[in-house]
Protein backbone atom coordinates (compact mmCIF):
# COMPACT_ATOMS: atom_id res chain seq x y z
CA UNK A 1 0.00 0.00 0.00
CA UNK A 2 1.44 3.41 -0.93
CA UNK A 3 2.72 5.49 1.98
CA UNK A 4 0.32 8.38 1.32
CA UNK A 5 -2.63 5.95 1.39
CA UNK A 6 -1.58 4.72 4.84
CA UNK A 7 -1.45 8.29 6.14
CA UNK A 8 -4.85 9.03 4.61
CA UNK A 9 -6.37 5.90 6.18
CA UNK A 10 -4.88 6.80 9.58
CA UNK A 11 -6.23 10.34 9.37
CA UNK A 12 -9.73 9.14 8.49
CA UNK A 13 -9.66 6.58 11.31
CA UNK A 14 -8.51 9.18 13.84
CA UNK A 15 -11.20 11.56 12.67
CA UNK A 16 -13.84 8.86 13.00
CA UNK A 17 -12.71 7.91 16.51
CA UNK A 18 -12.61 11.54 17.55
CA UNK A 19 -16.13 12.04 16.23
CA UNK A 20 -17.31 9.01 18.18
CA UNK A 21 -16.02 10.49 21.43
CA UNK A 22 -17.55 13.91 20.80
CA UNK A 23 -20.89 12.58 19.58
CA UNK A 24 -23.58 13.26 22.20
CA UNK A 25 -26.46 10.89 22.89
CA UNK A 26 -29.63 11.11 24.95
CA UNK A 27 -28.91 8.81 27.88
CA UNK A 28 -31.91 7.22 29.59
CA UNK A 29 -31.70 6.08 33.18
CA UNK A 30 -33.61 5.07 36.29
CA UNK A 31 -32.87 6.01 39.88
CA UNK A 32 -33.71 3.37 42.48
CA UNK A 33 -33.85 3.32 46.28
CA UNK A 34 -34.87 0.79 48.90
CA UNK A 35 -37.11 3.19 50.85
CA UNK A 36 -37.20 6.87 49.95
CA UNK A 37 -39.07 8.72 47.22
CA UNK A 38 -37.30 8.54 43.84
CA UNK A 39 -39.11 11.45 42.19
CA UNK A 40 -37.58 14.91 41.73
CA UNK A 41 -33.99 13.66 42.11
CA UNK A 42 -31.60 16.08 40.43
CA UNK A 43 -29.34 14.71 37.66
CA UNK A 44 -26.58 17.11 36.51
CA UNK A 45 -24.06 16.75 33.69
CA UNK A 46 -21.04 18.43 35.30
CA UNK A 47 -19.37 18.93 31.91
CA UNK A 48 -22.20 20.50 29.91
CA UNK A 49 -23.94 21.97 33.02
CA UNK A 50 -27.24 20.62 31.72
CA UNK A 51 -29.61 19.12 34.27
CA UNK A 52 -32.90 17.32 34.66
CA UNK A 53 -34.93 15.68 37.43
CA UNK A 54 -36.51 12.26 37.72
CA UNK A 55 -40.22 11.63 37.30
CA UNK A 56 -42.47 9.78 39.76
CA UNK A 57 -40.97 6.44 38.65
CA UNK A 58 -37.37 7.62 38.99
CA UNK A 59 -36.86 7.82 35.22
CA UNK A 60 -34.79 10.52 33.52
CA UNK A 61 -33.05 11.34 30.26
CA UNK A 62 -30.10 13.66 29.73
CA UNK A 63 -27.66 14.46 26.93
CA UNK A 64 -24.17 13.07 27.54
CA UNK A 65 -20.86 12.40 25.80
CA UNK A 66 -18.26 9.76 26.51
CA UNK A 67 -16.36 10.46 29.77
CA UNK A 68 -18.86 13.10 30.93
CA UNK A 69 -19.48 13.13 34.68
CA UNK A 70 -23.03 12.91 36.06
CA UNK A 71 -23.93 13.90 39.59
CA UNK A 72 -27.13 12.56 41.12
CA UNK A 73 -28.32 14.21 44.29
CA UNK A 74 -31.33 14.89 46.50
CA UNK A 75 -31.76 15.93 50.11
CA UNK A 76 -32.74 12.43 51.22
CA UNK A 77 -29.78 10.71 49.49
CA UNK A 78 -26.01 10.78 49.53
CA UNK A 79 -24.69 12.42 46.33
CA UNK A 80 -23.42 10.01 43.68
CA UNK A 81 -21.09 10.72 40.74
CA UNK A 82 -20.67 8.47 37.71
CA UNK A 83 -18.39 8.82 34.68
CA UNK A 84 -20.03 7.92 31.37
CA UNK A 85 -18.31 4.90 29.86
CA UNK A 86 -18.78 3.06 26.56
CA UNK A 87 -21.04 0.54 28.31
CA UNK A 88 -23.27 3.42 29.46
CA UNK A 89 -23.35 4.83 25.93
CA UNK A 90 -24.35 1.45 24.47
CA UNK A 91 -26.97 0.69 27.11
CA UNK A 92 -30.65 1.30 26.41
CA UNK A 93 -31.09 2.35 30.05
CA UNK A 94 -28.78 2.62 33.04
CA UNK A 95 -29.82 2.00 36.64
CA UNK A 96 -28.44 4.09 39.51
CA UNK A 97 -28.86 2.88 43.08
CA UNK A 98 -28.81 5.68 45.66
CA UNK A 99 -27.95 5.38 49.34
CA UNK A 100 -30.20 6.99 51.95
CA UNK A 101 -28.73 10.02 53.66
CA UNK A 102 -28.80 8.96 57.31
CA UNK A 103 -27.96 11.74 59.75
CA UNK A 104 -26.04 10.50 62.77
CA UNK A 105 -26.87 12.17 66.08
CA UNK A 106 -24.29 12.65 68.81
CA UNK A 107 -26.71 11.53 71.47
CA UNK A 108 -30.04 9.73 71.25
CA UNK A 109 -32.40 9.32 74.19
CA UNK A 110 -34.51 6.16 73.91
CA UNK A 111 -35.93 5.93 77.45
CA UNK A 112 -38.48 5.44 78.97
CA UNK A 113 -39.86 3.35 76.09
CA UNK A 114 -36.82 1.06 75.64
CA UNK A 115 -36.48 1.97 71.97
CA UNK A 116 -33.90 0.41 69.66
CA UNK A 117 -33.60 3.09 66.97
CA UNK A 118 -35.17 0.76 64.38
CA UNK A 119 -38.43 2.49 63.45
CA UNK A 120 -40.19 -0.69 62.27
CA UNK A 121 -39.43 -2.52 65.53
CA UNK A 122 -40.09 0.49 67.79
CA UNK A 123 -43.57 1.10 66.33
CA UNK A 124 -44.56 -2.43 67.36
CA UNK A 125 -43.13 -1.87 70.85
CA UNK A 126 -45.10 1.34 71.43
CA UNK A 127 -48.49 -0.27 70.66
CA UNK A 128 -49.79 2.96 69.15
CA UNK A 129 -53.51 3.29 68.54
CA UNK A 130 -54.64 4.34 65.04
CA UNK A 131 -55.02 8.09 64.65
CA UNK A 132 -58.69 9.03 64.57
CA UNK A 133 -59.48 11.71 62.00
CA UNK A 134 -62.60 12.99 60.30
CA UNK A 135 -61.47 11.09 57.18
CA UNK A 136 -61.02 7.76 59.03
CA UNK A 137 -64.50 8.21 60.55
CA UNK A 138 -66.00 8.82 57.12
CA UNK A 139 -67.45 12.19 58.06
CA UNK A 140 -68.95 14.45 55.41
CA UNK A 141 -66.50 16.84 53.66
CA UNK A 142 -63.55 15.10 55.37
CA UNK A 143 -61.58 15.20 52.12
CA UNK A 144 -62.04 18.94 51.62
CA UNK A 145 -58.77 20.88 51.79
CA UNK A 146 -58.58 23.11 54.85
CA UNK A 147 -58.63 26.80 53.97
CA UNK A 148 -55.94 29.16 55.20
CA UNK A 149 -56.85 32.21 57.27
CA UNK A 150 -56.37 34.55 54.31
CA UNK A 151 -58.58 32.33 52.13
CA UNK A 152 -61.34 32.39 54.76
CA UNK A 153 -61.12 36.17 55.05
CA UNK A 154 -61.32 36.52 51.26
CA UNK A 155 -64.33 34.24 51.08
CA UNK A 156 -66.10 36.24 53.80
CA UNK A 157 -65.30 39.57 52.12
CA UNK A 158 -66.38 38.54 48.61
CA UNK A 159 -69.25 36.18 49.33
CA UNK A 160 -72.40 36.21 47.19
CA UNK A 161 -73.58 38.19 44.16
CA UNK A 162 -73.62 41.96 43.87
CA UNK A 163 -77.38 42.04 43.28
CA UNK A 164 -79.99 39.30 43.68
CA UNK A 165 -83.75 39.08 43.17
CA UNK A 166 -85.95 37.75 45.99
CA UNK A 167 -89.61 36.80 46.06
CA UNK A 168 -91.65 38.49 48.77
CA UNK A 169 -94.89 36.93 49.99
CA UNK A 170 -96.41 39.59 52.25
CA UNK A 171 -99.74 37.88 52.90
CA UNK A 172 -98.80 34.24 53.26
CA UNK A 173 -100.92 31.54 51.64
CA UNK A 174 -103.59 34.00 50.47
CA UNK A 175 -101.14 35.40 47.91
CA UNK A 176 -100.47 31.93 46.58
CA UNK A 177 -104.16 31.45 45.93
CA UNK A 178 -104.45 34.82 44.22
CA UNK A 179 -101.17 34.22 42.32
CA UNK A 180 -99.82 37.45 43.74
CA UNK A 181 -96.09 37.46 44.33
CA UNK A 182 -93.97 40.51 45.07
CA UNK A 183 -90.33 40.91 43.97
CA UNK A 184 -87.55 42.69 45.84
CA UNK A 185 -83.98 43.54 44.86
CA UNK A 186 -81.25 42.80 47.40
CA UNK A 187 -77.97 44.71 47.05
CA UNK A 188 -74.86 43.12 48.60
CA UNK A 189 -73.38 46.28 50.12
CA UNK A 190 -70.79 44.26 52.08
CA UNK A 191 -69.26 42.84 48.89
CA UNK A 192 -69.44 46.19 47.07
CA UNK A 193 -67.76 48.12 49.92
CA UNK A 194 -64.94 45.56 50.18
CA UNK A 195 -64.33 45.84 46.45
CA UNK A 196 -64.54 49.62 46.48
CA UNK A 197 -62.23 50.04 49.48
CA UNK A 198 -59.60 47.68 48.05
CA UNK A 199 -59.94 45.15 50.89
CA UNK A 200 -60.86 42.32 48.51
CA UNK A 201 -57.84 43.00 46.27
CA UNK A 202 -55.57 43.15 49.32
CA UNK A 203 -56.88 39.78 50.53
CA UNK A 204 -56.42 38.27 47.04
CA UNK A 205 -52.78 39.40 47.08
CA UNK A 206 -52.41 37.91 50.58
CA UNK A 207 -53.76 34.54 49.38
CA UNK A 208 -51.36 34.56 46.42
CA UNK A 209 -48.45 35.48 48.71
CA UNK A 210 -49.27 32.56 51.02
CA UNK A 211 -49.40 30.18 48.02
CA UNK A 212 -46.02 31.42 46.78
CA UNK A 213 -44.44 31.00 50.22
CA UNK A 214 -45.74 27.44 50.43
CA UNK A 215 -44.39 26.63 46.96
CA UNK A 216 -41.03 28.23 47.77
CA UNK A 217 -40.73 26.01 50.86
CA UNK A 218 -41.63 22.97 48.75
CA UNK A 219 -38.94 23.80 46.15
CA UNK A 220 -36.28 24.28 48.85
CA UNK A 221 -37.35 21.02 50.51
CA UNK A 222 -37.07 19.12 47.20
CA UNK A 223 -33.73 20.51 46.01
CA UNK A 224 -32.13 22.42 48.95
CA UNK A 225 -30.64 25.91 48.76
CA UNK A 226 -27.15 24.49 48.30
CA UNK A 227 -28.15 22.54 45.18
CA UNK A 228 -29.93 25.54 43.63
CA UNK A 229 -26.96 27.80 44.40
CA UNK A 230 -24.40 25.40 42.94
CA UNK A 231 -26.38 24.45 39.85
CA UNK A 232 -27.36 27.99 38.85
CA UNK A 233 -24.19 29.68 40.10
CA UNK A 234 -26.10 31.92 42.51
CA UNK A 235 -24.81 32.77 46.01
CA UNK A 236 -26.70 30.72 48.57
CA UNK A 237 -27.64 33.92 50.39
CA UNK A 238 -29.49 35.06 47.24
CA UNK A 239 -31.52 31.87 46.68
CA UNK A 240 -34.59 33.19 48.51
CA UNK A 241 -34.50 36.36 46.43
CA UNK A 242 -34.11 34.30 43.25
CA UNK A 243 -37.15 32.16 44.09
CA UNK A 244 -39.19 35.23 44.97
CA UNK A 245 -38.20 36.75 41.61
CA UNK A 246 -39.31 33.61 39.74
CA UNK A 247 -42.59 33.24 41.64
CA UNK A 248 -43.50 36.87 40.91
CA UNK A 249 -43.30 36.39 37.12
CA UNK A 250 -46.70 36.35 35.33
CA UNK A 251 -45.81 33.26 33.29
CA UNK A 252 -45.13 31.25 36.45
CA UNK A 253 -48.81 31.02 37.43
CA UNK A 254 -49.60 27.97 35.29
CA UNK A 255 -46.56 26.10 36.66
CA UNK A 256 -47.44 26.91 40.26
CA UNK A 257 -50.94 25.48 39.72
CA UNK A 258 -49.68 22.24 38.14
CA UNK A 259 -46.95 21.64 40.80
CA UNK A 260 -44.88 19.81 38.15
CA UNK A 261 -41.38 19.89 39.65
CA UNK A 262 -39.68 18.91 36.39
CA UNK A 263 -41.20 21.89 34.57
CA UNK A 264 -40.52 24.16 37.55
CA UNK A 265 -36.83 23.16 37.59
CA UNK A 266 -36.52 23.91 33.85
CA UNK A 267 -38.19 27.27 34.45
CA UNK A 268 -35.79 28.11 37.30
CA UNK A 269 -32.85 27.19 35.09
CA UNK A 270 -34.08 29.57 32.38
CA UNK A 271 -34.79 32.43 34.77
CA UNK A 272 -31.47 32.11 36.61
CA UNK A 273 -29.70 33.88 33.72
CA UNK A 274 -32.15 36.80 33.86
CA UNK A 275 -31.87 37.02 37.63
CA UNK A 276 -28.06 37.09 37.59
CA UNK A 277 -28.11 39.77 34.92
CA UNK A 278 -30.57 41.82 36.99
CA UNK A 279 -28.56 41.26 40.16
CA UNK A 280 -25.35 42.44 38.48
CA UNK A 281 -27.04 45.57 37.11
CA UNK A 282 -28.12 46.49 40.65
CA UNK A 283 -24.54 46.33 41.82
Amino acid sequence: MPKHSIFLFAAVLASFLGFGQDNAILLKGKVTSSKNDISNVLVVNLNSKKSTITDSLGLFSIEVKLKDSLRIRAVQYLPKDIVISKSHMNSSMITIQLIDNIIDLNEVTVTPYNLTGDIDRDIDRLHLEPTVTSYSLGLQNADVTKMTQSERLLQEADRGKYVSLQTMDEYGKLNEILSYVGLSVKVNTHKIMNRFSGRTKSLEEMVKRDENMALEKEIIYKFSKQTIAEQFNIPESNVNGFLTYCLSQPDFNDLSNSRNMSEIWTYLETKSTDFKRLDISKE
